[in-house]
């Protein structure tokens, strides 16, 4: 019996931890700026710009690609709720680029006095070559 229960614990416990790929949704009542992500700038600029790391597989291949985020940036200028909304070549760079997403960082504007969080959109791009443009992410 205690083995049963032992073992059912260990079940729940384990069903309910998270993955790091797994985001907590934070509920933060963000200004939806995704139409204009020009207008971010009215409110938040970025202090802490954070470069992913190429996947040693597609560099070896020569792959480019992108991948796009819709996020909120938080009253601490950090980024909440990311959701993958784009991503060329599918899944090749997702891990670099969520790694990277959460080292970014914003400082709000003199006009943003009041912190207010903004949702908004960023893509990463990932290129073999520092002028090669990555076609198929402005396309899709």
């Amino acid at each position: 019996m205690k083995l049963y229960k032992l073992f059912l614990i260990t079940l729940l416990v384990g069903c309910s931890s998270t993955t790091e790929e797994q985001e907590t949704r934070v509920d933060i009542n963000a200004l939806d700026l995704t139409r204009d992500k020009s207008k971010t700038e009215n409110y938040w600029v970025v202090t802490n710009r954070s470069y992913p790391k190429y996947p040693v597989s597609a560099a070896r291949k020569g792959i480019s690609g992108c991948v796009e985020f819709s996020f909120v940036i938080d009253k601490l200028g950090k980024a909440q709720n990311i959701q993958i909304i784009n991503s060329v070549p599918e899944n090749t760079f997702n891990k670099a680029a969520m790694k990277s997403m959460k080292e970014f960082r914003w400082a709000a504007t003199k006009n943003n006095d009041s912190l207010q969080p903004v949702l908004t959109t960023l893509q990463l791009d990932f290129s073999t070559s520092p002028k090669q443009t990555v076609a198929k992410c402005i396309a899709s």
